[in-house]
């Protein structure tokens, strides 16, 4: 697995660096926005997976390097949290392109890269994936990470404590403003963006424990239906929506 991991690096770095030579040919290379990213990372080996799909950074966090002389210092890190939905807005405030009246759900992290974050700047970033039982939502910032699903009880990491993700601390009284203030974050997110997890009545109650309960942590609620059986409503919901875009790009494949 490793070896093949390391091939597609190397296969990857000799086609990004032909790019890079053509820009370099053609003059532009200086008055380019260079970006290297991807939609989602891979995971080797760690906590026994591989591939994508779970909220572990192997699989979760992403690439994004970006490279503009003009603007951006050499070596700059940015240490906020951010997600895919700031792409285009990012780069356009690279541009000096204003999104804000565009019709976009992310921020304009520009500024970051420059050396010069907002005050009011919020580090959280939302990511989520639905499959059924393995379906999840969570918050991200600089240092935790807090995951809510159907199939395992809440969970926060901290990333600057525990990199490699191995404890749970969403029961730990110490960090029950973080998990307050995060589940505020998912739970004002899953009621304004008509987020598919918010139907699953697990998650409902998990959420609404997180940033309004008090006290000891009550568990999944007796009366909700095993994660096993939303899993499986979940996808029997999604077989017609899978079916009509199977449909619909074998017509487009047919009259090409």
């Amino acid at each position: 697995m490793i070896a093949k991991y390391y091939g597609m690096v190397k296969c990857i770095d000799d086609n990004v660096g032909k790019i890079l030579d053509a820009l370099k040919a053609e003059g532009v290379m200086e008055n380019t926005i260079v970006v290297f990213t991807a939609d989602h990372g891979d995971l080797c080996g760690e906590h026994a997976r591989d591939n994508k799909g779970v909220p572990y950074e192997g699989s979760a966090k992403i690439p994004f390097i970006l490279y503009y002389p003009a603007k951006i210092e050499a070596g700059t890190v940015v240490p906020q949290a951010l997600g895919c939905l700031d792409f285009a807005p990012t780069i356009l405030g690279l541009m000096g392109v204003d999104s804000s009246a565009l019709k976009t759900e992310g921020r304009d992290a520009s500024a970051l890269f420059l050396g010069a974050p907002p005050r009011d700047w919020k580090d959280v970033a939302i990511f989520r994936i639905g499959r059924g039982n393995s379906g999840y939502v969570a918050a991200a910032t600089a240092r935790y990470k807090f995951i809510v699903s159907a199939g395992d009880e809440p969970w926060l990491l901290d990333l600057r404590e525990d990199p490699e993700e191995l404890n749970n601390l969403f029961h730990d009284p110490a960090r029950r403003d973080v998990v307050r203030a995060l589940g505020a974050e998912l739970l004002a997110y899953c009621q304004t963006q008509a987020e598919p997890h918010w139907e699953n009545p697990l998650i409902q109650a998990d959420l609404k424990w997180c940033a309004e309960g008090q006290g000891e942590y009550p568990g999944r609620p007796k009366d909700a239906p095993p994660a096993e059986e939303i899993a499986d409503e979940e996808s029997a919901a999604a077989k017609p929506r899978n079916a009509a875009k199977k449909a619909a790009r074998k017509n487009a494949n047919a009259r090409k």
